[in-house]
């Protein structure tokens, strides 16, 4: 069980994130705090040091300890070959559900297919998770050079040490034209040469060849079968599980 400072702080962090404080807000005062039951005093003060620690919050003498002012995320946008990889918004909701409503698109995918008002939601939880500080996944729109409509989506989830999950769909419509490839050949390599991983893995099912042809031209190597992984479609369906390291990666 994690010490009493540490529940404070990481409850206390959390609502700072979600923009409960807003910035240069002052946090409630150590004494409010010990007064609401919160802890002792050295169990506040602790917790308030390591928000500091964070970046989360400063603390002067005489002034008590506010919010930090974030810098706001730096947008994502990635031009390769064939298509632009960047940062998705609400105007894009059309075109995710054109993916994501889609059965041909979703017998593939670790989900059934949804509707307008979860798509509307996946773009929002997209938006919000894109702001956080560290960022954890970088999920992006997939478009065409000239054309700024979404036609695809690649995903990073950053997990474990210097390790990131890859996923990517592209619309049925668009199938066979290498935008996948494309796709997915750019975020990997962003993630090796910008964001320092080490281990980029692909979790693709059995009967999804065209996904598996992707990561194989790509240079990963399959490791083994993830049983019962997912549960989409009414079942249970297994996994491959691929994987490339950072010094195996040609981009």
């Amino acid at each position: 069980m994690a010490p009493k400072w540490r529940e404070l702080a990481d409850r206390l962090a959390a609502q700072i994130r979600r923009g409960d404080f807003a910035p240069g807000q002052q946090l409630p005062h150590i004494r409010d705090l010990v007064a609401a039951g919160e802890g002792s005093k050295s169990t506040v003060h602790a917790a308030y040091k390591a928000l500091e620690a964070e970046g989360l919050v400063t603390s002067s003498r005489g002034h008590g300890t506010s919010v930090r002012p974030q810098a706001p995320a730096r947008p994502v946008r990635l031009v390769s070959d064939q298509v632009v990889l960047r940062e998705f918004t609400l105007d894009d909701v059309a075109d995710v559900l054109a993916i994501i409503g889609n059965d041909t698109v979703t017998t593939w995918l670790s989900f059934d297919s949804r509707d307008r008002a979860q798509a509307v939601t996946m773009i929002e939880g997209t938006i919000k998770r894109a702001q956080q500080e560290p960022r954890s996944e970088f999920y992006l729109g997939v478009t065409k050079h000239d054309d700024n409509r979404v036609i695809g989506f690649a995903r990073m989830g950053l997990s474990g040490v210097q390790a990131g999950k890859l996923g990517y769909a592209i619309a049925a419509q668009e199938w066979g034209r290498g935008y996948a490839t494309d796709a997915a050949r750019t975020l990997v390599t962003y993630a090796f040469k910008e964001l320092g991983l080490h281990r980029v893995t692909a979790a693709i099912g059995p009967d999804n060849s065209a996904s598996i042809a992707v990561v194989q031209q790509l240079g990963f190597t399959r490791e083994g079968v993830l049983r019962d992984h997912v549960f989409a479609n009414g079942s249970w369906r297994d996994s491959i599980l691929y994987s490339v390291l950072e010094h195996e990666w040609q981009a």
